[in-house]
Parts: C-alpha cells; structure tokens; sequence
C-alpha cells in the first residue's frame, strides 16, 4: 500500500473510531427531538398531498378509470443509475394499452400531476458503464462514484464498512485497490463487489468477529 493510501485509510479509521464512542449529550437530545420532528414533517406531508394531485394507487386508479388525459414519461430505473424520456400527453386507454403490453412495469404520478411509467431494470444504465466506480467515501461507507473516489462525485451510498475488520481480514493491495477504486462496466460485476463487501458491513462484520472468537 503507497504511503497516500495509508495515510487515507488512517484517517477513515479515525473518523470510524469516533463515531464508535459513546454518544454526547447534544446527539441524545437529537435523538429525542427527532420522533417529534417525525411527526411535525408527517403532518406538513399530509396537508401538501391534501392540495397537490393524488400520488397513491387509488389516485392513478382513478386516472385510468377516468377520460382526462395526462402528460406521460417513461423512466427506466437501472441498478446504477436512471434514464427519463417524455412520451407526451396520452389518454387513459393508451396508458392502460402501454401497461397491458409490459405488466412488470410500474405507473404514478410525479408532483405535478404527470404520470410517470416506471421500468426497472437490473443492468447498468449506459452513463454508469462508462464511469461507474466503487470506493469508500470520507465517512467510510461502501460508495459507488462517478469516476475516481477522489473527485468524490458520489452516485450512490451502500453500507457503513467495518474498517477494523476490513484491516484484520483484507490484503493490503486489497484494501488499497478498494481505496483507489474498483470500476464496474456490467451487472456481474457491479454484483460481485457488492457480494465481496457486504461481508464487512458494518453489523454483519460484528457477528462474524464474535463467531470467530
């Protein structure tokens, strides 16, 4: 491991150690202000949807049983990443005629009332096979960029990482390959770092370390 890789993982340690300690007063009073915050934000929710367009399954139920037509767009949902295209403005049976041929997709609205067709798809969308990268983030979570960890364009965040097991089970070129960045270009891939990390998250690394002893 290069001296900038070491010295990177000594502060991730740091930071992790920290966070480990005990917690303080003002994160106490946090933690019992925040039920309340819950609350007040859950009712704010409420009345928002009270005056906005119906967002649930019954409101586009009702969209589809009913003749006013609506602007549309298809959204495709990657496991790294998204892809939206406007379709335009359809009415009811054409929507209810696009959901017919394709049953796994999804429908809703978006904020403004649109309806939004949804298709998931377990692939990488092509912006992320050309950029996509694993690493760990400053606060030492499993993190999928966009390009170098080191420009920290952050695309998604997995799992706090237990780095102290990481150190004691992992290779030094394996945590500095880590550090660096594992590039992803498909599913397999993309799947296969997660499987390999996933058996340090954070709370399932505890349980293994108490196994091991």
């Amino acid at each position: 491991m290069t001296m900038l890789s070491i010295s990177i993982w000594n502060h991730l340690k740091r930071k992790y150690l920290r966070r480990r300690r005990g917690r303080s007063p003002l994160s106490l009073a946090c933690a019992l202000l925040l039920p309340a915050a819950l609350l007040l934000g859950s009712s704010a929710a409420e009345a928002a949807a009270r005056s906005g367009p119906d967002l649930t399954q019954e409101g586009i139920s009702s969209f589809l049983e009913g003749s006013a037509s609506a602007a549309v767009t298809m959204k495709r949902v990657y496991l790294c990443g998204e892809e939206i295209r406007p379709l335009g403005v359809m009415d009811p049976p054409s929507v209810l005629k696009l959901l017919g041929s394709h049953p796994g997709w999804e429908a809703g609205f978006d904020d403004k009332g649109g309806v939004v067709v949804t298709e998931r798809i377990d692939d990488l969308s092509e912006a992320c096979k050309q950029s996509a990268t694993f690493g760990v983030d400053d606060g030492g979570s499993l993190t999928l960029f966009e390009g170098p960890p080191s420009d920290e364009k952050v695309m998604k965040t997995f799992f706090q990482l237990d780095l102290q097991y990481m150190e004691s089970a992992l290779p030094k070129q394996e945590r500095d390959r880590l550090l660096s960045g594992i590039r992803v270009q498909d599913r397999d891939e993309f799947n296969s770092v997660l499987s390999t990390y996933n058996d340090f998250a954070l709370e399932r690394s505890r349980g293994a370390m108490k196994r091991a002893y």
